[in-house]
C-alpha cells in the first residue's frame, strides 16, 4: 500500500534534484539573436540624398545641351519622386528587427549571485539568405536587377545587386531562478553589434555620361550604409521545458557606449532579443 507514495516521493525528489542541478549547469544555446536598428535619421536623409543625386543628373543633362523645357520636365518628375519618397518615409517604422543565425555556450560559475557566464553571437549575410531561400524552393535573382537602358540618343546597360551582413557578439553573466519546468533568468553583459549594406552598381555608359553618373552616385553616400556599436545591457529571460532541453527567450535593454557615425545615421536599437533552444549539461 505504501509503494505509490514512495514512488511519488522519489519522483518529486528526482525532479527537484534535476531542477536544482540545472540552475547551476552550463549549456549550449542555438537560436535566433534579433538585432534592432533605429532608422529615424536614415529616413530623414533619404529624400535629401535623392534630391542631391537628381541635381547632379540635371547638371549633366544641362551640360549635354538639354533644352529648358526638357530640364523643367525632368525637374518636375524628380520633384514628384522626392515628394513620394518623403510620404513613404512617414509611413515606414523607424525601428526594424534583423534576425540572425547564432548560438552560444554557457559555463557554470557557481558564485553567490552568478550561476554562469555565457559567450554568444550571431551572423546573417546575403549569401546565407540566398542559401536559405534555395532550400525553401525560392529563387532570388542574381543580380537583383539587370537591364538595358536607353536615354535619348544614349544607350547603356545597368546591373544592380546588394551585399549585406550583420553580426552580434555578447558576453553575459547570468543568475537563474529554476523551478521544475520553468526558469527565470536575469543578467547583464556587454555586446558588440554591427553590419553593412553594400549596393553594387555596374553600368556601361558613354564616356560623356560617366562623370554625371558618378556624381549622382556619390551624392547617395552608398559607401556609408553601415553601423556598429559597443554597449552594455541588462537581460531578462525565461526557459520552459525539462532541465536538459528547453525553449528559451530573452530581452535585452542596451545602453550604447560608443558607435560608428556615418552620413546615413543608421544606429543599433536599444533593444535586442534571443529566441531558441538551450541544452543543459
Amino acid at each position: 500500500m505504501r509503494t505509490r507514495p514512495v514512488r511519488a516521493t522519489a519522483v518529486i525528489l528526482c525532479v527537484l534534484v534535476m531542477s536544482s542541478a540545472s540552475a547551476g549547469a552550463g549549456g549550449l544555446v542555438v537560436g535566433l539573436p534579433v538585432q534592432t536598428l533605429d532608422l529615424t535619421l536614415t529616413l530623414e536623409r533619404l529624400p535629401v540624398a535623392l534630391s542631391a543625386s537628381f541635381t547632379a543628373l540635371e547638371t549633366m543633362a544641362e551640360d549635354l545641351g538639354a533644352s529648358p523645357s526638357q530640364l523643367d520636365e525632368f525637374r518636375s518628375i524628380t520633384d514628384d519622386i522626392v515628394l513620394d519618397v518623403e510620404a513613404f518615409t512617414e509611413d515606414v517604422p523607424s525601428w526594424i528587427p534583423i534576425p540572425l543565425i547564432g548560438g552560444g555556450v554557457e559555463f557554470r560559475l557557481p558564485l553567490l549571485v552568478i550561476d554562469g557566464i555565457r559567450f554568444s553571437g550571431g551572423l546573417l549575410s546575403g549569401g546565407m539568405v540566398r542559401s536559405f531561400a534555395a532550400l525553401a524552393g525560392l529563387e532570388i535573382p542574381n543580380p537583383l536587377f539587370e537591364a538595358a537602358v536607353e536615354l535619348a540618343d544614349y544607350q547603356g546597360h545597368v546591373r544592380a545587386d546588394l551585399e549585406f551582413s550583420a553580426y552580434s557578439l555578447s558576453t553575459d553573466v547570468i543568475k537563474r531562478f529554476d523551478l521544475l519546468l520553468l526558469s527565470l533568468n536575469v543578467g547583464a553583459g556587454v555586446e558588440l553589434t554591427g553590419g553593412r549594406l553594400r549596393p553594387i552598381l555596374v553600368y556601361d555608359a558613354p564616356s560623356e555620361l560617366e562623370t554625371g553618373i558618378a556624381g549622382a552616385l556619390e551624392a547617395l553616400h552608398l559607401e556609408e550604409l553601415a553601423w556598429s556599436a559597443f554597449a552594455v545591457h541588462g537581460m531578462m529571460g525565461m526557459e520552459i521545458g525539462p532541465p536538459f532541453l528547453r525553449l528559451t527567450g530573452e530581452l535585452r535593454w542596451s545602453v550604447i557606449l560608443s558607435e560608428q557615425e556615418t552620413w546615413w545615421g543608421i544606429r543599433p536599437g536599444a533593444m535586442t532579443a534571443l529566441l531558441g533552444f538551450v541544452i543543459r549539461f
